[in-house]
C-alpha cells in the first residue's frame, strides 16, 4: 500500500491529538494508510468520528494515490452511498455528485465552494485531488454548522497544508491516450526555529481522452504558508489556481439508439464517438481562490478560529448538443449550436469560538459560530443552427456560426448570514450532540430575455432555523451506537425558465447506526439506516425547449441503509467495503404524474469492494497488487420513462518500491494502475438534457514517484 506523509508531522493549526492504534493523529492532518479516525468536518471540532452522530467516510490521500483517481468524484468510487461521473466520462465537472440520492454540496477547507448561483452549476469549482490531504464525506443534512447544504450530505475536501518535516516529491505519469503529466509537492520550514513553513504543490498534464478531440489539459498550482509566532496563534494563508484550455464540450451527448439501446441498422456507438464540431467547440475554465485560516488560543479550554477565502470562477464554453433523436434512417443527428459564458465571485467567512469546560460530570465542548457568504455569478446563453451529422460515420468540418449572446443573459446575487451554536456533552460514556442555527439569506436575479427583450427582476428573503439533535454511547470494546434528528434549508438564487424564484428547499432526516473501531486492529465499520424527505425539490425542465432551466416539485422521500468497512489488519494489507440501499420516491408533486416515480440517476443498489497488499519480506518484497469490484445498480431519468441498466467495473493496481532493488533507489515508486480492466461498456446516465453519456472505458496510468 502507498504510504502518506508520516503521521507524526505537525499540521499547519494545532489541535489536540489523541493515540488511536498508534497514530498521532488530527482532524486537519495527514493519515496513513486508509483508516481515519478523527475528524471536524462533523463537528467543526477536532472529534474522534465514533463520537460524532452522523455517518462520516474519510477518502485518504494514500487511497487517492493507491487507486490513481484524477478527479475527486473518481477519488469517491469505493465510497458507500456516493454516486459520482453521473454525466459520464465527458464531463468536466465534480458538483454531479450524488449522496443518498440527493446533489452533494462542495465544500474546501471547511468553506463552501461557489456553485454559480444563476449559472446551474457550469462556474462549480474544480478541485485538483493531487492537492489534497483527504476528502470528507458527511452524510445527511449539514445546515445547522454549514449553512445551506442540501439533506444527502457534504463533500469536504482537506487541502495539503505546510508540514514541520521537510517533504520533496515529485510524479512523472503517463498512459492511455497519449498523457503526459508531471506534477510536484514539496514542503518544510523556513527558517530555523520552524516558525514559518511553506508548502508547494503543482501539477501540469497534457492529455487526450477517451472521446475524439477532447483533451484533459490542466495547470494546477498552490501554495500555502504557515506562520507561529508563538505556540497559540496560527496563520496558515491558502492560495491557488487552475487553468484548462481547449477541452472542447463538457459533455457529450449521443443518442439513445446506439448507446443505450440497439441500433436497428447500424452497430453500437463506440467510447470515442464525439457529437459536436472540433473546429468550433472550446471550453476555457480558469478558477483562482486565496484566503487564510487563523487560530489562537487564550488558554487551554478557549480558543478563536477564522477562515477566510475569496474565489473567483469563469468558463466560456461552445459547442453542439444533439437536437433531438436520431432521425428515421437511424444515423443521422440533428445538431444545435449554443454558447455560454459564465462567471462567479464568492467570499466566505466562518468565525468560531471554541470553549471546552466541566459543569458537575458533564464534559462539555462548546462552539459558538458566526458565518458569512456573498456570492456574484453571471451566466449568458446563446443558442444557434448548426448541421446535422451522420453519427455512425461521422464527417467533421462543417462551418458553425457563432451564435453569441442571443438567448438568455441572467445574474444573481446571494447574501447568506448564519449564527449557530453547539454543545458537545459528555457524561461518562455518553456523548450528547446538540447544534442549531438561524440563517438570513437574501437573493436577487435579473434575467434578461433577449429574444423579445424582456428582464424579470425576481427577489427573496429567507429566514430559517435548523437544527441537530444526536446522542451516542462509545463502548470500551471500540463500538459506538447512536441516533440523530437533523434538518436543512437551502435557498437558491436560481430561477425557473419564466425568471420567477424558487422558494427554499428544505428537508429533514432521521437516522440510526452504529460506529466500530476495534482495539488492537487498524479498522473502522459504520452502518447506518435513514428516513430522509425534502420539500420543494428541483427538477429538470420537462418542456424539451428549456432544457437548461429546471421546475420545483412538491416532496421527495428516500429511505435506505449504507454500510462501509476500512481496515489494515495486518502490515501492508489495506481492505475497503461498502454497500448501499436507497428507496426513492416523489410523494407529493405540482405534476400529478410525477408521484410515485423515482429520484434520477439514484441507484436502488450500489457497491463496492477494493484490497491491496504490499508483500513485506521475502524475494518478492516490495512489490504490491491490488484490485477492486464496483457495482452501480439500475437508474431512471427523470420523466423515469428511460431505464439505465446496471453495470460492474474491475480495477486492478500493480506497484514496486524501487529502494528494495538497491539502496540508491530509495524513495521512488512504479505503480501501473488500470480502470475498467475489462474495458465494460456502460451508460451512466440518460435524460431530457439531450442524449446519454458513456462511462469511462479502459485507462491505464503509469507513475512513477520519488520522495526525499
Amino acid at each position: 500500500m502507498a504510504q502518506g506523509v508520516p503521521p507524526t508531522s505537525s499540521p499547519s493549526i494545532q489541535l489536540d491529538t489523541i493515540d488511536v492504534h498508534g497514530q498521532g493523529e488530527n482532524a486537519a492532518g495527514p493519515v496513513s494508510g486508509y483508516v481515519a479516525t478523527r475528524s471536524a468536518t462533523g463537528s467543526k471540532t477536532d472529534t474522534p468520528i465514533l463520537e460524532i452522530p452522523q455517518t462520516i467516510n474519510v477518502v485518504t490521500a494514500d487511497q487517492i494515490r493507491a487507486q490513481g483517481a484524477q478527479t475527486v468524484s473518481e477519488a469517491l468510487r469505493y465510497t458507500a452511498g456516493v454516486r459520482g461521473e453521473t454525466y459520464g466520462a465527458a464531463s468536466k465537472f465534480d458538483s454531479y455528485t450524488l449522496i443518498r440520492g440527493f446533489k452533494a454540496d462542495l465544500f474546501l477547507d471547511g468553506m463552501r465552494l461557489p456553485d454559480g448561483s444563476a449559472t446551474t452549476d457550469w462556474t462549480t469549482s474544480v478541485i485538483e485531488p493531487y492537492g489534497l490531504e483527504r476528502i470528507e464525506v458527511l452524510r445527511g443534512p449539514s445546515s445547522t454548522l454549514y449553512g445551506q447544504s442540501g439533506p444527502g450530505g457534504l463533500i469536504n475536501m482537506i487541502s495539503k497544508r505546510p508540514l514541520a518535516a521537510p517533504l520533496r516529491e515529485v510524479q512523472i505519469q503517463t498512459g492511455s491516450f497519449g498523457r503526459l503529466q508531471g506534477a510536484f509537492d514539496l514542503s518544510g520550514p523556513v527558517d530555523p526555529q520552524g516558525k514559518l513553513l511553506y508548502r508547494l504543490t503543482g501539477l501540469g498534464r497534457l492529455s487526450e481522452t477517451q472521446t475524439d478531440f477532447i483533451d484533459d489539459d490542466r495547470l494546477f498550482i498552490a501554495l500555502a504558508l504557515t506562520w507561529k509566532p508563538t505556540d497559540a496563534t496560527t496563520l496558515t494563508v491558502l492560495g491557488q489556481y487552475l487553468r484548462e484550455r481547449d477541452g472542447k464540450t463538457g459533455f457529450n451527448y449521443l443518442p439513445t439508439s446506439g448507446t443505450l439501446s440497439p441500433n436497428p441498422v447500424n452497430r453500437r456507438l463506440p467510447f470515442s464517438r464525439y457529437a459536436g464540431e472540433p473546429g468550433f467547440d472550446r471550453f476555457d475554465r480558469d478558477q483562482t481562490s486565496v484566503g487564510y485560516a487563523f487560530e489562537h488560543r487564550f488558554s487551554g479550554n478557549l480558543s478563536f478560529s477564522q477562515n477566510l477565502r475569496y474565489t473567483d470562477n469563469s468558463i466560456y464554453l461552445r459547442g453542439l448538443n444533439r437536437n433531438g433523436e436520431l432521425l428515421a434512417d437511424n444515423r443521422t443527428l440533428n445538431r444545435a449550436a449554443f454558447r455560454i459564458d459564465a462567471a462567479t465571485r464568492a467570499l466566505t467567512l466562518d468565525n468560531r469560538l471554541e470553549g471546552r469546560f466541566q459543569t458537575g460530570a458533564l464534559s462539555h465542548t462548546a462552539l459558538l459560530g458566526l458565518d458569512y457568504r456573498s456570492e456574484n455569478s453571471q451566466y449568458d446563453v446563446g443558442r444557434g443552427p448548426a448541421s446535422s451529422i451522420q453519427i455512425f460515420n461521422p464527417i467533421y468540418g462543417s462551418p458553425v456560426v457563432d451564435p453569441g449572446i442571443n438567448f438568455q443573459r441572467k445574474d444573481a446575487e446571494l447574501r447568506q448570514l448564519g449564527i449557530y451554536a453547539q454543545d458537545q456533552i459528555r457524561f461518562d460514556r455518553w456523548i450528547a450532540t446538540f447544534s442549531g442555527r438561524h440563517d438570513w439569506a437574501d437573493t436577487k436575479t435579473r434575467t434578461y430575455n433577449v429574444g423579445p427583450g424582456t428582464t424579470v427582476r425576481s427577489s427573496t428573503d429567507d429566514r430559517a432555523f435548523s437544527g441537530r439533535a444526536g446522542l451516542s454511547y462509545v463502548f470500551d470494546s471500540g463500538f459506538a451506537p447512536y441516533v440523530s434528528y437533523a434538518t436543512s434549508f437551502q435557498p437558491t438564487a436560481e430561477t425557473d425558465f419564466a425568471g420567477a424564484a424558487f422558494r427554499p428547499l428544505t428537508a429533514r432526516q432521521y437516522e440510526a447506526g452504529i460506529k466500530y473501531q476495534p482495539n488492537g486492529i487498524n479498522a473502522s465499520l459504520t452502518a447506518a439506516v435513514f428516513d430522509i424527505r425534502q420539500q420543494n425539490t428541483l427538477t429538470p425542465d420537462p418542456n424539451p425547449a428549456r432544457s437548461f432551466a429546471r421546475v420545483q416539485l412538491g416532496e421527495v422521500s428516500v429511505r435506505g441503509f449504507d454500510v462501509e468497512l476500512r481496515a489494515q489488519p495486518v502490515e501492508g494489507l489495506g481492505l475497503i467495503a461498502s454497500y448501499a440501499y436507497l428507496d426513492t420516491e416523489i410523494t407529493q408533486s405540482t405534476v400529478v404524474t410525477d408521484i410515485g416515480k423515482h429520484l434520477p440517476s439514484a441507484p436502488g443498489h450500489q457497491g463496492s469492494i477494493w484490497a491491496d497488499y504490499t508483500v513485506q519480506a521475502g524475494m518478492f518484497e516490495g512489490w504490491g497488487i491490488g484490485g477492486g469490484v464496483r457495482y452501480v445498480g439500475s437508474t431512471y431519468d427523470a420523466a423515469n420513462t428511460v431505464r439505465i441498466p446496471p453495470y460492474t467495473l474491475v480495477d486492478a493496481s500493480l506497484q514496486y518500491d524501487l529502494g528494495k532493488l538497491a539502496p540508491s533507489f530509495s524513495g521512488a515508486k512504479l505503480s501501473v494502475i488500470a480502470k475498467n480492466l475489462f474495458e465494460t461498456y456502460y451508460v451512466t446516465q440518460c435524460g431530457n438534457v439531450p442524449g446519454c453519456s458513456l462511462g469511462a472505458r479502459r485507462t491505464v496510468l503509469a507513475t512513477l514517484s520519488y520522495r526525499w
